[in-house]
């Protein structure tokens, strides 16, 4: 190992920054150059496989930065890309003409499409065993997976084309982007850290984001003003909705919890626990009533593991901050009974009716994967109550309507193993790190109570907590590899 590291870590200093002056210079041309030519009508098919090669020989040879990038996009909901698939019939089948995807997602694609390569080359080809991939919960996932492809022959007459296309993307591409990748980049806990690093600026920018909202002048009409994200030069970065703000920042802040308790730094860690507080805080703030659920739960949890002794030697202390509280729970309450939460109520519940209806209708395999928004658009009294079709608002009510039993059953097996797996990987750690272990765990279930309520379901806020969790666990668990993943920067292939 350590003759790896040696040649590996070879390369001068002046080397690796020419590099990175090198491949800088070249994408800024290639953009500047492609800019022109499509001013001036060059096909736009071209330029698109070159930048699409152009990003893969980035990712190939930066691999954790470009992987940082991605997963820093990945929380931001609100950056599209808006790809068209040229005259392709199957692209207007089963895209609509064009394909919209996230920012993260595309450069974590990008990632996928190097870490791939790099398996072949180091895995299979050299029989590299520190390269073989591990792959948590693919079973229990698989099955969640089948039974998304099992509702294309649901009586109900789903196009097998978009359920097949849904199947792959979001479906599949969510393990392997947020859960799969995550536990095979992140071998040590310096990774971890840098990876917690990456979260609590996102949950930093996203605070202070909710903070200035509250600034300016709430909607005419609303009972309660509350954080919500604004926009940054024209873009809406965060989402367009207070739920999508407060659930960024449910995960951002067990993040803080984690990375501080991984500090070694006195100094570091009161201020990565102040920005754990800060975003808990802009969450309540949002007055989401799913971010006061999800944060009863997840102090719940603390308390029931790592934070007991705590608990007993602070009462006072947090018998003032519950009283300091208050206010913001009458403000809550206040908006659970006005207009905008009444109007929401009832929106929920029809849709709720709606999926419920539809699962009677078909109980075992569904109506097919990624039908309920079509189900909705065709209720005529929906149409005439709340306008727009909408999607459920709830992970449950989608795959009930969706997926039926089998739907459900596969993701309660999903839940069920994660759980087991990571309440078995906990109690084999050692006391220190039980609580960063704790956070992440509470960040996998914040994320996933949140998605009972919200429809970021297929998103990285639901699953990338999870696979951040068992990559977390896994590299907490071998705190002698600190530095065992050097070799997945790429910067030597011929090593030893």
């Amino acid at each position: 190992m350590e003759g790896t590291r040696q040649s590996v870590n070879s390369e001068p200093p002046q080397s690796q920054a020419m590099n990175w002056r090198i491949l800088t210079w070249g994408g800024f041309l290639l953009l500047f150059i492609g800019s022109l030519l499509v001013a001036f009508g060059f096909p736009v098919g071209p330029l698109a496989l070159a930048m699409a090669v152009f990003g893969l020989l980035f990712c190939y040879r930066y691999t954790y930065f470009s992987f940082y990038v991605g997963l820093f996009c990945a929380m931001l909901l609100g950056v599209t890309l808006s790809l068209s698939t040229g005259q392709l019939l199957v692209g207007q089948r089963a895209f609509g003409g064009s394909i919209d995807i996230f920012l993260g997602d595309a450069i974590l694609s990008f990632v996928l499409a190097a870490w791939a390569i790099k398996v072949l080359l180091l895995w299979y080809k050299r029989r590299d065993t520190n390269w073989r991939p591990v792959l948590p919960l693919a079973m229990p996932f698989a099955l969640l997976a089948a039974a998304h492809a099992i509702s294309a022959f649901s009586s109900y007459g789903p196009d097998p084309v978009l359920v097949f296309k849904f199947v792959l993307r979001p479906v599949i591409f969510c393990y392997v982007a947020f859960v799969a990748l995550p536990a095979n980049l992140i071998r040590s806990k310096r990774r971890l850290k840098a990876v917690l690093g990456v979260l609590v600026f996102v949950g930093m920018v996203a605070a202070v984001n909710g903070l200035v909202s509250m600034v300016g002048i709430e909607a005419v009409g609303s009972a309660v003003h509350r954080a919500h994200p604004i926009a940054i030069f024209g873009i809406n970065p965060l989402g367009d909705n207070h739920n999508l703000l407060a659930e960024l920042l449910l995960i951002t802040a067990p993040a803080a919890l984690a990375l501080g308790a991984l500090s070694k730094s006195p100094k570091a860690r009161r201020l990565l626990y102040g920005a754990a507080g800060l975003q808990s805080l802009v969450a309540l703030l949002t007055f989401a009533r799913s971010a006061w659920i999800v944060l009863a739960l997840q102090i719940t949890l603390m308390s029931a593991t790592v934070w007991r002794h705590a608990l007993r030697k602070h009462l006072t202390e947090i018998a003032a901050a519950i009283i300091i509280m208050l206010p913001l729970a009458v403000y809550q309450l206040k908006f659970s009974f006005s207009n905008v939460a009444q109007s929401s109520n009832s929106t929920r519940l029809m849709l709720t009716e709606i999926a419920w209806y539809s699962f009677l209708e078909h109980p075992i395999i569904g109506g097919g994967a990624n039908t309920f928004v079509w189900r909705v658009g065709n209720a005529r009294v929906f149409a005439q109550e709340f306008g727009e079709a909408l999607d459920a608002h709830g992970f449950v009510q989608k795959l009930m309507t969706e997926t039926g039993m089998l739907g459900l059953a596969a993701y309660a097996y999903v839940l069920y193993s994660a759980a087991r797996q990571a309440a078995a990987s906990i109690r084999g750690l050692a006391p220190q790190l039980r609580l960063p272990a704790c956070s992440l765990a509470a960040a996998a279930a914040g994320a996933v109570v949140y998605q009972f309520f919200n429809t970021a379901y297929w998103t990285a806020h639901l699953w990338l907590p999870i696979g951040l969790l068992f990559a977390g666990l896994a590299a907490l668990a071998k705190p002698s590899l600190e530095n065992a993943d050097e070799e997945l920067t790429g910067l030597n292939l011929n090593g030893g």
